[in-house]
């Protein structure tokens, strides 16, 4: 696919996801108790629509209650009654957290982003988006060691992965100067 086709491409994915956003708005919604498992994760994934159009318009809170909301649907069966989650609701769980912590990102709370990535983790430990945003947030929370960790992992899992590279090279340096930095107010107060 050339590069010029790529902008209608865009365009019409867009479109489609502001009609299946509109459409779900649209719908009588019950309560998650009422439902199916697979109808809990049909509400998820449309609140998961919704979430996507509020963060193309970058409105950060709305796609943020859009998302928490799809997961209180993706999660009630397993949280109330413990019910293991089928792969479905599973990778439904896990976008809504990974588009959480996105918009907890652009929101500049990343220590929620932390949280949310942190539990997409314990679904599915093989995601490399979920590793890459836990590790944007821990960058910007300055936990540089966690950052690299993260970075690492996705080497491990994608080693031909230049972001996640030049993440860990960027939580490297960070961590360098940070420590320099110390060593210089130490020097400055004891020296």
């Amino acid at each position: 696919s050339s590069p010029a086709n790529l902008v209608p491409r865009l365009r019409t994915h867009y479109s489609a996801m502001a009609d299946a956003a509109e459409a779900h708005k649209s719908k009588t919604h019950r309560e998650p108790a009422q439902l199916t498992q697979a109808e809990c994760t049909e509400h998820a994934i449309g609140e998961k629509e919704c979430g996507n159009a509020a963060f193309k318009a970058q409105d950060w809170n709305t796609a943020v209650g859009r998302y928490q909301e799809g997961l209180r649907y993706a999660l009630y069966a397993n949280g109330h009654h413990g019910e293991p989650l089928d792969e479905d609701t599973k990778q439904a769980a896990v976008a809504l957290f990974s588009n959480c912590a996105a918009a907890h990102l652009k929101q500049g709370s990343p220590q929620f982003a932390v949280e949310v990535c942190t539990r997409a983790l314990c679904l599915d430990m093989l995601n490399v988006k979920v590793y890459f945003r836990r590790a944007q947030a821990q960058l910007a929370l300055g936990n540089h060691d966690h950052a690299i960790e993260d970075a690492l992992r996705i080497l491990d899992l994608e080693p031909e992965n230049k972001e996640a590279e030049q993440l860990r090279l960027r939580a490297t340096a960070e961590a360098k100067h940070s420590k320099d930095k110390d060593k210089a107010f130490c020097a400055r107060m004891f020296g």
